[in-house]
């Protein structure tokens, strides 16, 4: 039925050029109604067959990505093993112990030391503050950063 020289879409927009005037000879409303149902259906098919061709698309594009991807994650992967080596956690643990001791022994209650000190180990923690940061460009950034991260439109819900 469907022609491999014309494709698809050809035909169902033949289809619908049928439809669309069958709606204008249409004796009733209960036709031009049953009509446009069957016109909508070619539409959704059309919009279907298309966005399927986007789809085969897919294994390109990811094969690209992924390469960049990687290209990206290696480096990060070495750069938090540098960042957290058994020899930076031990002086990060005794750099956070001795700021939580000098503020106790300069007599702060133990609570309001104890947030304190979680404020500090937080700020030092470099970590965490890289993947803030990365977290902030991917998804908690502008429409911009979003398009630039994932090469398409938005979610009309704005989630991602």
């Amino acid at each position: 039925m469907v022609d491999e020289n014309a494709g698809a879409p050809k035909k169902l927009e033949e289809l619908l050029d049928e439809l669309v005037e069958e709606i204008r000879n249409a004796k009733s409303e209960e036709e031009v109604e049953l009509l446009k149902k069957k016109a909508e259906i070619v539409e959704d098919l059309i919009e279907t067959y298309e966005g399927d061709k986007d789809l085969e698309k897919i294994p390109a594009i990811m094969d690209k990505v992924g390469e960049m991807i990687e290209d990206i994650l290696q480096p990060l992967k070495e750069l938090l093993n540098e960042l957290y080596s058994p020899e930076r956690v031990q002086a990060m643990g005794r750099s956070v112990a001795e700021f939580y001791k000098n503020l106790t022994e300069a007599g702060m209650d133990k609570d309001a030391a104890l947030e304190l000190t979680k404020e500090y180990m937080d700020a030092i923690n470099p970590g965490k503050k890289l993947m803030e940061m990365l977290g902030g460009l991917i998804g908690k950034g502008n429409h911009g950063n979003w398009i630039m991260m994932h090469g398409a439109r938005k979610p009309e819900n704005g989630k991602e």
